[in-house]
Protein backbone atom coordinates (compact mmCIF):
# COMPACT_ATOMS: atom_id res chain seq x y z
CA UNK A 1 0.00 0.00 0.00
CA UNK A 2 2.68 2.38 0.89
CA UNK A 3 4.38 1.36 -2.06
CA UNK A 4 1.01 3.09 -4.08
CA UNK A 5 0.82 5.92 -2.44
CA UNK A 6 4.68 6.75 -3.20
CA UNK A 7 4.15 6.08 -6.58
CA UNK A 8 0.87 8.53 -6.93
CA UNK A 9 2.69 10.90 -5.27
CA UNK A 10 5.68 10.80 -7.89
CA UNK A 11 3.54 10.40 -10.79
CA UNK A 12 1.64 14.05 -9.31
CA UNK A 13 4.69 15.41 -8.33
CA UNK A 14 6.31 14.71 -12.09
CA UNK A 15 3.09 15.96 -13.79
CA UNK A 16 2.97 19.15 -10.96
CA UNK A 17 6.53 19.41 -12.83
CA UNK A 18 5.25 19.32 -16.47
CA UNK A 19 2.33 21.58 -15.86
CA UNK A 20 4.74 24.48 -14.43
CA UNK A 21 6.87 23.86 -17.73
CA UNK A 22 3.95 24.50 -19.85
CA UNK A 23 2.37 27.42 -17.77
CA UNK A 24 5.63 29.64 -18.10
CA UNK A 25 4.77 33.31 -17.96
CA UNK A 26 4.05 34.45 -21.20
CA UNK A 27 4.55 38.14 -22.70
CA UNK A 28 0.79 37.72 -23.67
CA UNK A 29 -0.33 38.19 -20.08
CA UNK A 30 0.88 41.25 -20.19
CA UNK A 31 1.84 41.16 -15.95
CA UNK A 32 3.76 44.22 -14.43
CA UNK A 33 6.77 43.29 -11.66
CA UNK A 34 8.74 45.12 -10.50
CA UNK A 35 12.05 44.08 -8.36
CA UNK A 36 12.33 44.88 -4.55
CA UNK A 37 16.12 45.86 -4.91
CA UNK A 38 19.15 46.61 -7.46
CA UNK A 39 20.92 43.14 -8.00
CA UNK A 40 24.70 44.15 -8.17
CA UNK A 41 25.99 40.53 -7.71
CA UNK A 42 25.96 38.23 -10.63
CA UNK A 43 26.65 35.03 -9.88
CA UNK A 44 29.30 33.33 -12.44
CA UNK A 45 27.94 30.48 -13.82
CA UNK A 46 29.30 27.98 -16.16
CA UNK A 47 28.91 28.29 -19.63
CA UNK A 48 26.71 25.94 -21.59
CA UNK A 49 29.97 25.78 -23.87
CA UNK A 50 31.54 24.25 -20.80
CA UNK A 51 29.11 20.89 -21.46
CA UNK A 52 29.20 20.95 -25.10
CA UNK A 53 30.45 17.12 -25.75
CA UNK A 54 31.76 18.27 -29.37
CA UNK A 55 34.99 19.57 -31.08
CA UNK A 56 36.34 22.93 -30.14
CA UNK A 57 39.26 24.91 -31.66
CA UNK A 58 40.58 28.52 -32.60
CA UNK A 59 40.19 28.64 -36.63
CA UNK A 60 42.87 30.94 -38.31
CA UNK A 61 41.41 32.61 -41.13
CA UNK A 62 44.81 34.82 -41.56
CA UNK A 63 44.70 38.08 -40.03
CA UNK A 64 42.59 36.56 -36.74
CA UNK A 65 41.49 33.31 -34.83
CA UNK A 66 37.44 32.39 -35.38
CA UNK A 67 36.37 30.25 -31.95
CA UNK A 68 34.79 27.28 -33.57
CA UNK A 69 32.56 24.33 -32.25
CA UNK A 70 31.53 21.22 -34.52
CA UNK A 71 28.90 18.80 -33.46
CA UNK A 72 27.34 15.92 -35.49
CA UNK A 73 27.88 14.39 -38.88
CA UNK A 74 26.31 14.58 -42.09
CA UNK A 75 24.99 18.01 -43.70
CA UNK A 76 27.64 20.91 -42.93
CA UNK A 77 25.42 23.58 -41.15
CA UNK A 78 26.62 26.82 -40.04
CA UNK A 79 24.80 28.73 -37.25
CA UNK A 80 25.51 32.78 -37.56
CA UNK A 81 24.46 34.25 -34.13
CA UNK A 82 22.60 37.83 -33.85
CA UNK A 83 23.15 41.21 -32.67
CA UNK A 84 25.27 42.69 -34.04
CA UNK A 85 27.77 42.28 -31.30
CA UNK A 86 26.32 38.25 -29.82
CA UNK A 87 27.77 35.71 -29.68
CA UNK A 88 27.00 31.55 -30.33
CA UNK A 89 26.06 30.88 -27.19
CA UNK A 90 22.50 31.47 -27.54
CA UNK A 91 21.92 29.06 -29.53
CA UNK A 92 23.03 26.41 -26.46
CA UNK A 93 21.82 23.85 -26.14
CA UNK A 94 18.97 24.03 -28.68
CA UNK A 95 20.42 23.20 -31.90
CA UNK A 96 22.09 19.96 -30.61
CA UNK A 97 19.01 18.65 -31.88
CA UNK A 98 20.16 18.98 -35.13
CA UNK A 99 23.58 16.95 -34.98
CA UNK A 100 21.36 13.51 -35.76
CA UNK A 101 21.41 15.12 -39.67
CA UNK A 102 23.52 17.63 -39.45
CA UNK A 103 27.30 19.00 -38.97
CA UNK A 104 26.25 21.82 -37.00
CA UNK A 105 28.57 24.57 -36.48
CA UNK A 106 28.59 27.14 -34.52
CA UNK A 107 31.63 30.14 -34.06
CA UNK A 108 31.94 33.70 -32.78
CA UNK A 109 32.24 36.18 -35.31
CA UNK A 110 35.60 38.33 -35.34
CA UNK A 111 35.37 40.97 -32.61
CA UNK A 112 32.75 38.59 -30.06
CA UNK A 113 32.64 36.24 -27.97
CA UNK A 114 35.98 34.43 -27.88
CA UNK A 115 37.05 35.12 -31.28
CA UNK A 116 39.77 37.77 -31.37
CA UNK A 117 38.60 41.14 -31.66
CA UNK A 118 40.84 42.28 -34.11
CA UNK A 119 39.48 45.04 -36.61
CA UNK A 120 41.92 44.70 -39.59
CA UNK A 121 40.92 48.03 -41.62
CA UNK A 122 38.32 48.39 -39.01
CA UNK A 123 34.78 46.10 -38.46
CA UNK A 124 32.55 45.67 -41.58
CA UNK A 125 28.96 43.63 -43.13
CA UNK A 126 31.94 42.48 -46.02
CA UNK A 127 34.46 42.00 -43.71
CA UNK A 128 32.10 39.37 -41.65
CA UNK A 129 31.05 37.76 -45.09
CA UNK A 130 34.11 37.57 -45.96
CA UNK A 131 35.46 35.84 -43.06
CA UNK A 132 32.57 33.44 -43.15
CA UNK A 133 33.80 32.26 -46.34
CA UNK A 134 37.62 31.87 -44.94
CA UNK A 135 36.05 30.02 -42.23
CA UNK A 136 34.39 27.42 -44.35
CA UNK A 137 37.33 26.96 -46.21
CA UNK A 138 39.66 26.25 -43.59
CA UNK A 139 37.65 23.89 -42.64
CA UNK A 140 37.51 21.67 -45.42
CA UNK A 141 33.89 21.94 -46.78
CA UNK A 142 32.39 22.22 -50.09
CA UNK A 143 28.93 23.35 -49.41
CA UNK A 144 26.97 24.16 -46.16
CA UNK A 145 23.65 25.22 -45.23
CA UNK A 146 23.49 28.94 -43.61
CA UNK A 147 21.20 29.83 -40.47
CA UNK A 148 21.26 33.27 -40.10
CA UNK A 149 19.39 34.35 -36.67
CA UNK A 150 17.80 37.90 -36.13
CA UNK A 151 21.18 40.38 -37.33
CA UNK A 152 22.87 37.19 -38.59
CA UNK A 153 20.63 36.38 -40.90
CA UNK A 154 21.43 39.86 -42.50
CA UNK A 155 24.37 38.13 -43.14
CA UNK A 156 23.59 34.78 -43.91
CA UNK A 157 21.77 36.88 -47.29
CA UNK A 158 24.68 38.96 -47.74
CA UNK A 159 27.10 35.81 -47.75
CA UNK A 160 24.51 33.38 -49.88
CA UNK A 161 24.58 36.40 -52.84
CA UNK A 162 28.02 36.44 -52.50
CA UNK A 163 29.26 32.83 -52.75
CA UNK A 164 26.27 30.74 -53.50
CA UNK A 165 27.98 28.53 -55.16
CA UNK A 166 29.13 27.63 -51.66
CA UNK A 167 25.74 27.03 -50.38
CA UNK A 168 23.31 24.30 -50.55
CA UNK A 169 20.33 26.14 -48.00
CA UNK A 170 19.48 29.06 -46.18
CA UNK A 171 17.19 29.69 -42.99
CA UNK A 172 16.53 32.27 -41.86
CA UNK A 173 14.77 33.04 -38.03
CA UNK A 174 13.73 35.83 -36.71
CA UNK A 175 15.82 37.74 -39.27
CA UNK A 176 16.97 41.26 -39.96
CA UNK A 177 15.34 41.95 -43.30
CA UNK A 178 18.13 44.34 -45.49
CA UNK A 179 15.18 45.94 -46.82
CA UNK A 180 14.52 50.14 -46.47
CA UNK A 181 10.79 50.23 -45.94
CA UNK A 182 9.10 53.05 -44.03
CA UNK A 183 6.68 49.67 -42.52
CA UNK A 184 9.30 48.24 -41.16
CA UNK A 185 10.12 50.92 -39.56
CA UNK A 186 7.51 50.24 -36.30
CA UNK A 187 8.49 48.47 -33.72
CA UNK A 188 6.34 46.17 -30.63
CA UNK A 189 9.17 45.57 -28.13
CA UNK A 190 7.40 48.63 -26.06
CA UNK A 191 3.72 47.21 -26.20
CA UNK A 192 3.88 44.88 -23.56
CA UNK A 193 5.73 46.84 -20.74
CA UNK A 194 4.10 48.86 -18.60
CA UNK A 195 4.63 52.12 -16.86
CA UNK A 196 6.04 51.00 -13.72
CA UNK A 197 8.30 48.51 -15.60
CA UNK A 198 9.48 51.67 -17.97
CA UNK A 199 10.18 53.76 -15.26
CA UNK A 200 12.71 51.19 -13.87
CA UNK A 201 14.09 50.65 -17.02
CA UNK A 202 14.99 53.45 -16.98
CA UNK A 203 15.98 54.07 -13.70
CA UNK A 204 18.59 51.33 -14.26
CA UNK A 205 19.86 52.92 -17.35
CA UNK A 206 20.43 56.33 -15.46
CA UNK A 207 22.78 54.27 -12.83
CA UNK A 208 24.56 52.26 -15.83
CA UNK A 209 25.07 56.04 -16.96
CA UNK A 210 26.70 56.80 -13.74
CA UNK A 211 28.95 53.80 -13.94
CA UNK A 212 27.24 52.54 -10.95
CA UNK A 213 26.27 49.23 -13.01
CA UNK A 214 28.45 47.60 -15.54
CA UNK A 215 26.72 46.13 -18.52
CA UNK A 216 26.28 42.78 -16.95
CA UNK A 217 24.06 44.25 -14.44
CA UNK A 218 22.86 46.70 -16.84
CA UNK A 219 21.25 43.57 -18.71
CA UNK A 220 20.38 41.37 -15.77
CA UNK A 221 18.63 44.39 -13.82
CA UNK A 222 16.51 45.22 -16.79
CA UNK A 223 15.73 42.56 -17.63
CA UNK A 224 14.24 41.27 -14.70
CA UNK A 225 12.28 44.41 -14.54
CA UNK A 226 9.95 44.08 -17.77
CA UNK A 227 12.38 44.25 -20.31
CA UNK A 228 12.46 40.07 -21.23
CA UNK A 229 8.71 40.96 -23.00
CA UNK A 230 11.10 42.98 -26.26
CA UNK A 231 11.99 40.11 -27.41
CA UNK A 232 10.68 37.15 -25.34
CA UNK A 233 7.92 35.47 -25.73
CA UNK A 234 8.02 33.21 -22.42
CA UNK A 235 9.71 34.66 -19.05
CA UNK A 236 13.11 33.57 -19.08
CA UNK A 237 14.45 31.87 -16.07
CA UNK A 238 16.66 34.24 -13.88
CA UNK A 239 19.55 31.74 -14.55
CA UNK A 240 18.66 32.19 -18.36
CA UNK A 241 18.82 35.74 -18.03
CA UNK A 242 22.53 35.34 -16.00
CA UNK A 243 24.22 33.51 -18.72
CA UNK A 244 22.60 35.77 -21.25
CA UNK A 245 23.78 39.01 -19.51
CA UNK A 246 27.34 36.88 -19.27
CA UNK A 247 28.15 35.45 -22.35
CA UNK A 248 25.38 36.33 -25.12
CA UNK A 249 26.59 39.87 -25.62
CA UNK A 250 30.02 40.06 -25.41
CA UNK A 251 31.78 42.60 -27.90
CA UNK A 252 34.72 44.59 -28.52
CA UNK A 253 33.97 48.39 -27.90
CA UNK A 254 31.75 50.29 -30.60
CA UNK A 255 31.38 46.94 -32.43
CA UNK A 256 27.70 47.39 -32.59
CA UNK A 257 27.51 50.47 -33.57
CA UNK A 258 30.23 50.13 -36.33
CA UNK A 259 28.35 47.17 -37.94
CA UNK A 260 24.79 48.71 -37.39
CA UNK A 261 25.80 51.77 -39.64
CA UNK A 262 27.01 49.26 -41.90
CA UNK A 263 24.69 46.52 -42.66
CA UNK A 264 21.72 48.56 -42.04
CA UNK A 265 22.31 50.76 -45.09
CA UNK A 266 21.64 48.34 -47.72
CA UNK A 267 18.66 47.34 -49.41
CA UNK A 268 18.57 43.94 -51.23
CA UNK A 269 14.54 44.44 -52.72
CA UNK A 270 14.08 42.43 -55.74
CA UNK A 271 17.43 40.80 -54.75
CA UNK A 272 15.93 37.11 -54.44
CA UNK A 273 13.22 37.30 -56.91
CA UNK A 274 14.79 34.12 -59.07
CA UNK A 275 17.01 33.11 -56.03
CA UNK A 276 17.83 29.25 -56.98
CA UNK A 277 18.92 28.59 -53.36
CA UNK A 278 16.43 26.53 -51.26
CA UNK A 279 15.41 28.86 -48.52
CA UNK A 280 13.34 28.77 -45.18
CA UNK A 281 11.95 31.29 -43.53
CA UNK A 282 10.95 31.14 -39.93
CA UNK A 283 8.88 34.12 -38.07
CA UNK A 284 7.57 34.35 -35.06
CA UNK A 285 3.96 35.78 -34.48
CA UNK A 286 5.16 37.69 -31.19
CA UNK A 287 8.12 38.84 -32.36
CA UNK A 288 7.95 41.78 -31.15
CA UNK A 289 11.11 43.46 -32.86
CA UNK A 290 9.17 44.40 -35.92
CA UNK A 291 5.92 45.57 -37.34
CA UNK A 292 3.27 43.27 -38.10
CA UNK A 293 3.86 43.85 -41.61
CA UNK A 294 7.61 42.63 -41.31
CA UNK A 295 6.76 38.79 -41.96
CA UNK A 296 4.34 39.49 -44.65
CA UNK A 297 7.13 42.43 -46.53
CA UNK A 298 10.46 39.61 -45.68
CA UNK A 299 8.60 36.77 -47.80
CA UNK A 300 7.49 39.03 -50.56
CA UNK A 301 11.09 39.27 -50.93
CA UNK A 302 12.33 35.74 -51.29
CA UNK A 303 8.77 34.85 -53.42
CA UNK A 304 10.60 31.64 -54.15
CA UNK A 305 11.37 30.42 -50.32
CA UNK A 306 9.44 28.17 -47.83
CA UNK A 307 7.56 30.26 -44.99
CA UNK A 308 6.38 29.32 -41.80
CA UNK A 309 4.65 31.26 -38.96
CA UNK A 310 5.36 30.07 -35.49
CA UNK A 311 2.27 30.83 -33.43
CA UNK A 312 3.67 30.90 -30.30
CA UNK A 313 6.86 32.29 -30.58
CA UNK A 314 8.70 35.24 -29.89
CA UNK A 315 12.09 36.31 -31.81
CA UNK A 316 13.82 33.42 -30.83
CA UNK A 317 12.06 30.22 -32.24
CA UNK A 318 14.18 27.85 -31.61
CA UNK A 319 13.68 28.03 -27.66
CA UNK A 320 9.72 29.37 -28.21
CA UNK A 321 8.61 26.52 -30.28
CA UNK A 322 11.78 23.53 -30.32
CA UNK A 323 9.73 20.98 -31.31
CA UNK A 324 7.71 22.23 -34.62
CA UNK A 325 11.17 24.34 -35.17
CA UNK A 326 13.49 21.01 -35.34
CA UNK A 327 11.04 18.92 -37.14
CA UNK A 328 10.45 21.23 -39.75
CA UNK A 329 14.45 22.06 -39.57
CA UNK A 330 15.45 18.10 -40.50
CA UNK A 331 12.52 18.46 -43.38
CA UNK A 332 13.85 20.59 -45.25
CA UNK A 333 17.93 20.07 -44.37
CA UNK A 334 17.00 16.02 -45.23
CA UNK A 335 15.45 16.91 -48.25
CA UNK A 336 17.89 19.87 -49.62
CA UNK A 337 18.64 19.25 -53.67
CA UNK A 338 21.53 21.23 -54.85
CA UNK A 339 20.77 24.35 -57.23
CA UNK A 340 22.40 23.97 -60.65
CA UNK A 341 25.92 25.94 -61.56
CA UNK A 342 23.90 27.22 -64.27
CA UNK A 343 21.26 28.82 -62.41
CA UNK A 344 23.17 29.91 -59.46
CA UNK A 345 25.87 31.77 -61.81
CA UNK A 346 22.84 33.70 -63.41
CA UNK A 347 21.51 34.80 -60.12
CA UNK A 348 24.88 35.81 -58.69
CA UNK A 349 25.27 38.68 -61.71
CA UNK A 350 21.46 39.54 -61.43
CA UNK A 351 22.18 40.12 -57.59
CA UNK A 352 25.31 41.81 -58.19
CA UNK A 353 23.39 44.81 -60.40
CA UNK A 354 21.43 45.66 -57.19
CA UNK A 355 24.24 45.18 -54.85
CA UNK A 356 27.42 46.00 -56.27
CA UNK A 357 26.57 49.81 -56.71
CA UNK A 358 25.74 49.70 -52.78
CA UNK A 359 28.90 48.34 -52.01
CA UNK A 360 31.20 50.81 -54.08
CA UNK A 361 29.11 53.80 -52.57
CA UNK A 362 29.60 52.55 -48.77
CA UNK A 363 33.29 52.13 -49.65
CA UNK A 364 33.69 55.58 -51.05
CA UNK A 365 31.82 56.94 -47.97
CA UNK A 366 34.45 54.74 -45.59
CA UNK A 367 37.28 56.04 -47.34
CA UNK A 368 36.00 59.53 -46.89
CA UNK A 369 35.35 59.65 -43.32
CA UNK A 370 39.34 57.81 -43.20
CA UNK A 371 40.70 60.90 -44.75
CA UNK A 372 38.76 63.26 -42.57
CA UNK A 373 39.78 60.97 -39.19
Amino acid sequence: MKKIIYLIVLILAIQSCQDAAIKRETVLENISFIEDSIHYYIPVLPRLCDEFKGEKQFVDIGDCKLYCEIEGEGIPFVLINGGPGGTHHCFHPWFSRAKQYCKVIYYDQRGCGQSDFEKADGYSFRQAVDDLEKLRQKLGIDKWIVCGYSYGGALAQYYTTTYPENVLGMVLIGSATLLQDEMLNDTRQYDFISEEESDKINEIYALHNKGELNLTQLLVNKNLNGDWKRQNYYKPTKEELFRGALYEWVNDDGFNRTMGNSYGKFDFKHVFENCPVPTLICEGKWDLTWSENKAQIFNQNHPNAQFVMFENSGHSIYCDEPELFFSTLKEFAINLSPAPEENLNKWKIQANKIISPQEILFENEKAYFRMID
